[in-house]
């Protein structure tokens, strides 16, 4: 078997080595991720379950509680360990690359697998994007997995996968709700093309189907009830146009600098997944992506994976252009769950053209990929953590070993400035390391961070420390440590 499948274990291998090395030092390790560890502390030591999961980029709307108990294995695993447990994380992402090999091994042929597959091992942005440890991150993998059902159920006529495929889609659901609210048009016009096939499935798969998504939504459920549906008032008022909004709607006919501008994101946000700068070469990709898409579409629809892939990318970019909402602002990891059908679709039309361009076009796109990717993903995976504003796992793990080990010398007090919210994440590392500190002590401790858009604020912090004896200074990045002395 491993000699059968060699190229695609080495390009996993190699893809999740990208996705783990020097995890420890490069971590972001912020006000999310210290949050998600601490409810994460709390599900191991049965202190509490969580009905919620994360809040979404609209205030009082939240997702569900999947992501906390998705990563409480890894902190199981880890110890506690951020970098262990965003580990566990990142090999679930990883699973997108063979999954994207079989997706197109099994709907399309084994060239294009090799392809999507390199595309996606090896992208600066989306291995960036897998480190990320942020409820978003393992997207792509159940995207993959709900499209792989799909298929199964349409193509394979194996219709036993239609709950486990309302199972994935409500998990993924409470991973990115912007992205996945979106899977549900798409879902239903792939069925409604495929109506011959879903009208044999027996009533009582699709039963099956609807309890184990409702089953889902029981704990938001339970949450809401109990507090006067606050989540479902606001999601009413963002749809109407009530709340995140200047102009008093969600979705509106697009002015034309919005809808130029929104185009331009697009090419933006996929095209960098390929080309980490863009350039003009990446022009020149994305004028080949439509020519390709114009001229071979009406051939390669017959393919099923092709025809889903297609639905799956441009039916939420279409209704993008309507939505103003959330101030008119939309953010890359918006889009998500939509990089695995861009990549899918690229590699199909790439291999989709006959001798001599079905060697000269994967050739040309390799370089092109490879020579827009391997500077910037050297640069990143070797970078030091010492810059003056650098912040990572690495330099919090600094600052807070340092205070642990002042204080197992000589006891005192401990303050921390995060800007601009509260230190979640050292109030978590220091309660796994050392949570001795005194409440009131001659000696004090000092944690904080460069903050460069508010100095102020920080200037106003140590200045209450001004009349204090400095012992010591440690900085690492943007990160320092203090001890000092009360006069």
């Amino acid at each position: 078997m491993i000699k059968k499948h060699w190229p695609i274990i080495l390009i996993w291998f190699l893809g999740l080595f990208l996705r783990c090395y020097r995890q420890g030092d490069l971590l972001g390790f912020y006000y999310d991720q210290g949050r998600d560890a601490a409810i994460a502390a709390d599900i191991i030591s049965f202190k509490n379950f969580p009905a919620i999961g994360p809040t979404t980029g609209i205030a009082g709307l939240y997702l569900g509680p999947f992501w906390y108990y998705l990563i409480t294995p890894g902190y199981i695993i880890g110890r506690g360990s951020p970098a262990a447990a965003s580990l566990f994380i990142v090999f679930i992402e990883s699973v997108s690359i063979p999954l994207i090999y079989v997706l197109l091994k099994r709907y399309s042929n084994s060239h294009t697998a090799i392809l999507g597959a390199v595309f996606w091992a090896f992208s600066r942005y989306l291995i960036h994007s897998s480190r990320w440890f942020s409820n978003p991150s393992p997207l792509p993998t159940f995207v993959l997995i709900i499209m792989l059902f799909m298929l199964k159920i349409i193509v394979d006529k194996k219709y036993k996968y239609l709950p486990p495929l309302f199972l994935i889609l409500g998990l993924s659901l409470q991973l990115e709700a912007a992205s996945a609210i979106f899977f549900f048009p798409i879902l239903i016009l792939f069925f409604i093309l495929n109506l011959k096939i879903i009208k044999k499935i027996q009533p009582r798969i699709w039963i099956q189907s609807a309890l184990v998504f409702g089953a889902l939504l029981l704990p938001q459920l339970a949450f809401e009830i109990k507090n006067s549906f606050p989540a479902t008032k606001t999601l009413i008022g963002f749809l109407g146009g009530q709340v995140n909004s200047l102009s008093g709607s969600s979705f509106a006919v697009p002015s034309l600098p919005f809808l130029i501008e929104r185009l331009r994101f697009y090419y933006q946000v996929f095209f960098t997944k390929l080309d980490t700068d863009l350039t003009s070469w990446s022009l020149l990709a994305l004028l080949f992506f439509f020519l390709a898409l114009i001229i071979k579409t009406k051939n390669l629809w017959l393919n099923p994976l092709y025809k889903l892939t297609f639905l799956w990318l441009f039916i939420p970019l279409i209704l993008l252009l309507f939505f103003v909402g959330n101030y008119g602002r939309l953010y890359d990891y918006y889009l998500i769950g939509y990089f695995p059908a861009f990549i899918i679709l690229f590699s199909i039309l790439i291999n989709s053209f006959s001798f001599p361009f079905s060697l000269l076009l994967p050739l040309l796109s390799l370089i092109y990929y490879f020579n827009g990717n391997y500077v910037h993903l050297k640069n990143f995976l070797t970078a030091g953590i010492d810059g003056p504003t650098h912040i990572t796992l690495g330099n919090s793990l600094f600052a807070v070993n340092r205070a642990c080990q002042e204080n197992i010398l000589e006891k005192g007090t401990l303050d921390i400035y995060v800007p601009p919210v509260t230190p979640t994440t050292y109030n978590y590392l220091i309660n796994k390391l050392c949570s001795n500190f005194l409440p009131d002590s001659s000696v004090r401790y000092l944690i904080y961070e460069v903050d460069n858009e508010n100095p102020d604020k920080l200037s106003f912090w140590l200045s209450k420390y001004s009349q204090d004896k400095l012992i010591i200074s440690s900085r690492l990045g943007g990160v320092t440590f203090e001890k000092r002395l009360r006069q």
